[in-house]
């Protein structure tokens, strides 16, 4: 067996992945969508794809998703016949060791809340529970949009010029870094898959959020709002102004992820049309791995 270590991805060895994961997925009665975009990593030149063949066929694969240092969201799937044979291990391990060279000091292994085999792989190497991440989809005979409802923010299309207003909403909503809010955004603008958006109240930018367009679906990510213009109803409505551009260009589609422990967002996807369609249990684990 060995493993190749990748940071971009072709489609010959998309194909490959693709198989194996519509395996597992039809073997574990998974339903989540395998997203293995690298666009909005932290630093592209980390390898955030781990291969693990025998002979020539590919029998497992690791994906990691870092939009910050501070951490790296990782998630596998191996073959049924080949499982309890070290594969998830061997490719954690190669893992860690490419995160180690960039300091990146912890891991969150990620699994389908229904499949226990992950589940008992993970807790065997060591991983904690940490939290659960909701994955919701709109239903789109939800009757969510009020006509005569009068929105007191207008939505914009940011570009790279808008950075800075972009980088202060960011850090602010989001508690984090100059650098960290300033990549991930440069990141997005640089994928073409991906759309900025913001909200403004007079001239003044108070929301921010993004959307990842697919082929046919769309995926709504990093919706904040600056924390004095938070519970006054601008997170509704930053919400329901991506909705509609989405809707109006062709997405009928729509999904998005909410961490459990963030009740008050949980409740406003509810209240506005979306339902759980697959949790995610997040583990906590160290880099390096413990040997």
């Amino acid at each position: 067996m060995y493993i190749k270590s990748l940071n971009s991805l072709d489609p010959a060895v998309e194909k490959e992945i693709r198989e194996v994961y519509s395996y597992c997925k039809k073997h574990d009665s998974l339903k989540a969508k395998l997203l293995l975009d690298g666009a909005v990593n932290f630093n592209l030149e980390i390898n955030y794809l781990f291969l693990l063949y025998e002979e020539d066929r590919l029998i497992s694969f690791l994906y990691m998703f870092m939009p910050t240092a501070q951490g790296a969201e990782i998630s596998a799937y191996t073959l049924p016949e080949y499982r309890r044979k070290g594969c998830f291990k061997r490719l954690l391990s190669e893992a860690a060791e490419q995160l180690k060279r960039y300091d990146v000091k912890n891991m969150l292994l990620v699994c389908e809340s229904q499949c226990l085999s992950g589940q008992e792989c993970i807790k065997r190497l060591g991983g904690s529970y940490d939290f659960t991440e909701y994955f919701m989809r709109f239903d789109i005979s939800a009757n969510v949009f009020d006509k005569s409802y009068e929105y007191k923010t207008k939505l914009y299309m940011p570009g790279i010029s808008d950075i800075e207003k972009l980088c202060h909403v960011s850090m602010l909503a989001f508690d984090e870094t100059r650098e960290e809010a300033e990549s991930f955004i440069i990141n997005c603008f640089n994928s073409k898959n991906r759309k900025a958006y913001a909200t403004f109240r007079e001239d003044k930018m108070i929301g921010i959020g993004n959307g990842y367009l697919g082929d046919e679906e769309a995926i709504i990510y990093g919706l904040g709002v600056l924390p004095e213009f938070q519970g006054r109803g601008f997170g509704k409505e930053l919400l329901l102004l991506i909705m509609k551009d989405l809707l109006q260009n062709g997405y009928k589609n729509i999904s998005l992820e909410v961490d459990s422990n963030n009740l008050r967002a949980f409740e406003l996807y509810k209240r506005n049309g979306f339902g759980v369609e697959v949790a995610f249990d997040y583990y906590k684990k160290g880099v390096p791995l413990d040997r």
